[in-house]
């Protein structure tokens, strides 16, 4: 089985690590386990569920053409409204998307 290590932003809390069932929606994985990401749609439009991923991208099955979309929509409103380097070269995807392929490690972004 994979495993997720989700990152926290707090400096003295540890990562939580969950196993997940290979081949399955991230989302779902993590809130079967009791981890409650942000989420709206669940359809991939909305990009609530946004992740970045810190390791192992290539195990994430690849972006549909709905992720891609709305991904880079994301980024593209960051950089208008923040500073670009909030989302350039960070690799965002929709946990309610991606499916796990293999062990990677996260953190949610707001």
């Amino acid at each position: 089985m994979p495993t997720v290590s989700v990152k926290t932003l707090a400096p003295n809390e540890k990562d939580q690590i969950f196993e997940v069932n290979q081949g399955k929606i991230l989302f779902d994985e993590l809130e079967l386990q009791g981890l409650l990401l942000p989420h709206g749609c669940l359809a991939g439009s909305c990009g609530s569920c946004r992740i970045e991923v810190l390791e192992g991208a290539g195990n994430l099955s690849p972006l549909g053409a709905v992720e891609t979309d709305t991904v880079e929509s994301i980024k593209k409103n960051y950089c208008e409204t923040n500073r670009s380097e909030l989302v350039v070269n960070k690799n965002i995807r929709l946990s309610c998307r991606a499916k796990v392929l293999g062990d990677i490690k996260i953190t949610v972004l707001k």
